[in-house]
C-alpha cells in the first residue's frame, strides 16, 4: 500500500509540476517570438511608409559626421541638404527613432518586389541584402502572391504585402539572426525546463516516503483494527449461533430464531468481506490465476440465482457466449459473478427481468454485464455505489440486508486482475454493471 500512496504522491506531483513548467516555458517563448514579428513588422512598417527604403532616422547626425571630414562650402551644402531631409521626414523619423536603436538602418536586411495589377513584376530593389538574388526576390514574391497571405513568415524572411501605386508592394525582412536567436533560447529553456523537472522528481522521490508516513501509519493502524476486530467478532457470533440452534432444538423453530441465523450469517459474511478488503490494501491476498473457461463459470456460478430471483419476485435472464477463457482466480472471479447477481436480485424492481451477459469485446479481453430496473435511479455519481458501505436507498437496503461492501468487493477483485468495473445508467429507470477483463 505504501508503495502505491508513494506512487500516486509522486505522479500527481510530477504531473503538476509539469503542467506548471510547460506553461511558463510556453507563454515565455510565445513572448520572445512575438518580440521578433513585432520588430520585423515595426522594420516593415518603416520601410512602407518611407516608399519602399528604409528611413535614415539619424540625419543631423550624419551631417555633424561629415562636417568634420569636408570643406567649409562643403558643409555650408550638407547642412542645407540635411536640413530639407529633416523638415520632410521628420514625423517619420521620430516614430522609427521612437522603436528602433541608431543601428536599425545598418543591420536590417530587406528587399522589396513591386509587382502590377496584371501580376507582373515592375520592380526589384535587392540592393539592401547580400544573400538573395533578383531572381530569388521575385520568386519569393510569387510564391506568397499564390499563397494569398498579406503577412508573415517566408523561410527566414518577414513579409508584408501593401498597395501601392503600380500595384502591390512586397516588402522581405531577413530576421534569420533573430530566428535563431529565438530557436537558440527555446532549446535552452527547453533544456533547463527539463533539467529542473528531473531534479524535482528526485527531490519528491526522495521526500516522498517521509510526506506519506503519516497517511500510512493511519491507514495501517485502520486495517489492522479491522481485522482484529472481525476475528472478535467471529467468537461471539459462533456462540450465538451454537446457542440459536440449541434453542430451536428445545422449543422449536420459530420467527425469532430464523431472525437470529439470519442475522448471524449476514454478520459472518460482513467480517469474511471486511477481512478480505484489508488483505486486498495490504497486497496480503494471492490470488492463483490459471486459464480458465469464464463461460463455463459465468453459468456455474450463476445457476443458484435463478432460483434466488424468482423467490424474490424476478427473473433472471442469462446471455452467454461460450468458449471465452481468461486468466484468473477461478474463486475470486466466481465472487464477483455472485456479488453482482447478489446485488441485482436484492434491488432490482418487483417483478422486473435481470440480465446477465459474457461477450467477447472486439478488441480483446470480454465484458460480462449485469443489468436490471430499479425504481429509481441512484442520486450523483455511479461511482459511490463502489465506495465501502455506501447504500443509495438506506431505508431499503435495511429490508433487503445489504451491507454496502459487495461491490467494493467485487471492484478490488477485479481491478486485481487488472481489469475495470463501472456502473452506468442505461435510461431512468435501469443500471448496469460492467466488468471488463483483459
Amino acid at each position: 500500500m505504501e508503495k502505491r500512496l508513494r506512487q500516486k504522491f509522486v505522479l500527481v506531483a510530477m504531473l503538476s509540476v509539469a503542467a506548471a513548467l510547460a506553461l511558463i516555458l510556453v507563454v515565455i517563448n510565445a513572448v520572445n517570438y512575438q518580440s521578433v514579428c513585432r520588430m520585423a513588422d515595426d522594420r516593415i512598417e518603416a520601410i512602407v511608409e518611407n516608399g519602399g527604403s528604409f528611413p535614415s532616422v539619424f540625419g543631423a547626425d550624419e551631417a555633424r559626421v561629415g562636417q568634420e571630414e569636408t570643406s567649409d562650402a562643403s558643409v555650408v551644402i550638407l547642412e542645407e541638404l540635411s536640413a530639407t531631409y529633416i523638415d520632410r521626414s521628420f514625423d517619420l523619423d521620430k516614430r522609427v527613432a521612437d522603436i528602433m536603436d541608431k543601428e536599425a538602418p545598418y543591420d536590417t536586411r530587406y528587399f522589396t518586389v513591386t509587382v502590377d495589377d496584371d501580376g507582373a513584376i515592375v520592380g526589384v530593389d535587392v540592393n539592401h541584402v547580400a544573400a538573395t538574388t533578383a531572381q530569388d526576390a521575385c520568386a519569393y514574391a510569387l510564391q506568397v502572391s499564390v499563397s494569398g497571405a498579406k503577412h508573415g513568415f517566408y523561410g527566414a524572411y518577414r513579409y508584408r504585402v501593401v498597395d501601392a501605386d503600380e500595384g502591390s508592394l512586397y516588402v522581405f525582412v531577413n530576421c534569420s539572426r533573430e530566428l535563431s536567436n529565438f530557436e537558440a533560447f527555446l532549446g535552452a529553456s527547453a533544456a533547463i525546463g527539463v533539467g529542473a523537472w528531473l531534479l524535482v522528481l528526485v527531490l519528491v522521490v526522495i521526500f516522498s516516503r517521509i510526506a506519506v508516513r503519516p497517511i500510512v501509519e493511519s491507514y495501517r493502524k485502520q486495517q489492522r483494527f479491522i481485522t482484529d476486530a472481525s476475528h472478535e467478532i467471529k467468537t461471539p457470533l459462533a456462540v450465538i449461533g451454537a446457542a440459536n440452534d440449541v434453542l430451536e432444538i428445545e422449543a422449536g423453530e420459530s420467527e425469532w430464531t430464523q431472525s437470529i441465523a439470519a442475522q448471524v450469517t449476514r454478520l459472518k459474511s460482513l467480517t469474511e468481506r471486511l477481512v478480505f478488503l484489508a488483505r486486498m490494501d495490504e497486497d496480503a491476498t494471492q490470488f492463483e490465476k490459471t486459464d480458465l473457461d469464464l463461460s463455463e463459470l459465468t453459468e456455474y456460478a450463476s445457476e443458484p440465482f435463478c432460483a434466488v430471483a424468482e423467490s424474490r419476485g424476478k427473473k433472471l435472464v442469462r446471455d452467454l457466449e461460450s468458449g471465452l477463457h481468461v486468466r484468473g482466480d477461478i474463486s475470486a472471479l466466481s465472487q464477483v459473478v455472485e456479488l453482482l447477481l447478489d446485488n441485482a436480485t436484492r434491488y432490482a424492481s418487483d417483478g422486473s427481468e435481470i440480465e446477465l451477459a459474457l461477450k467477447k469485446r472486439s478488441r480483446g479481453g470480454v465484458t460480462l454485464q449485469v443489468s436490471n430496473a430499479v425504481d429509481a435511479m441512484p442520486e450523483g455519481d455511479l461511482k459511490r455505489l463502489f465506495d465501502r458501505f455506501y447504500r443509495a436507498d438506506t431505508s431499503r437496503n435495511s429490508q433487503t440486508g445489504g451491507s454496502g461492501v459487495g461491490l467494493s468487493v467485487a471492484q478490488a477483485i477485479v481491478e486485481a486482475h487488472s481489469g475495470s468495473i463501472r456502473a452506468q445508467a442505461l435510461d431512468a429507470h435501469t443500471i448496469c454493471f460492467t466488468v471488463t477483463l483483459p
